[in-house]
C-alpha cells in the first residue's frame, strides 16, 4: 500500500473514532487536576440486553462522582467491555452513536457493543489514550453536566448524565463540540 493511502486511511480512523467518542460530549473544560484515568469500580453490571441499567454498587458503597464515572466508562470502552460500556449508555444515546459511526465509515455495526469493539479497536491502532480533561459544568445528586477534552486529540464535548442508583449513565443529550 502505498505511504499517501496509509496516511489518508489512519487519518479517517482518527475522524471516526472521534466522532464516535464524541457523539456523548460537547463543550466545556474540566478539573485537569484530576484527570488521570481512573480504574471502573467495583460493579455488577447489567446485562447487554439493557443499555441504560447502571451498574449496581453495593448499598454501603460511597457515591461516585460524574467525573470518575465517566473516566471509569472511557476505560471501560477501551477495554473493551462492550457490555459494561452499553450499560452506561441511555438507548437513544447507543442508537445515535452506532448511526453516526455507520454513516461515517467504510464499516458498519449492528450494535452498541460491535461499536465499542471496533472503536476500542481503532483507538488501539491509533495509539490514543484514554486520558481526557473534565471540567464539572454541573453536578447535583441526580444529574451532572461535564465537558470533556480527549487530551491526545484535542477532541470534545459536553457529557450529560443522569444517576441511576449509585451509578451514573450517559445520556442522548451529550453533544460533541462543533468543528
Amino acid at each position: 500500500m502505498k505511504q499517501g493511502r496509509r496516511r489518508s486511511i489512519g487519518i479517517w480512523m482518527v475522524a471516526a473514532m472521534a466522532a464516535v467518542a464524541l457523539s456523548a460530549c460537547t463543550s466545556a473544560p474540566v478539573d485537569s487536576a484530576s484527570a488521570s484515568p481512573v480504574a471502573p469500580p467495583t460493579t455488577a453490571s447489567a446485562p447487554a440486553s439493557e443499555p441504560g441499567s447502571a451498574p449496581a454498587e453495593s448499598p454501603d458503597a460511597e457515591p461516585v462522582s460524574a467525573s470518575d464515572a465517566f473516566r471509569a466508562w472511557v476505560a471501560t470502552s477501551r477495554v473493551p467491555d462492550a457490555a459494561a460500556a452499553c450499560a452506561q449508555l441511555t438507548p437513544e444515546l447507543a442508537a445515535r452513536m452506532v448511526a453516526e459511526l455507520n454513516a461515517s465509515g467504510p464499516f458498519t455495526v449492528q450494535s452498541c457493543e460491535e461499536m465499542i469493539t471496533a472503536t476500542a479497536e481503532l483507538y488501539r491502532a491509533a495509539g490514543q489514550s484514554a486520558d481526557v480533561d473534565i471540567e464539572v459544568q454541573q453536578e447535583t445528586d441526580t444529574d451532572a453536566t461535564l465537558f470533556v477534552t480527549y487530551l491526545d486529540s484535542g477532541d470534545c464535548g459536553t457529557v450529560v448524565m443522569t444517576r441511576s442508583g449509585t451509578g451514573w449513565i450517559l445520556t442522548e443529550l451529550s453533544q460533541e463540540c462543533a468543528a
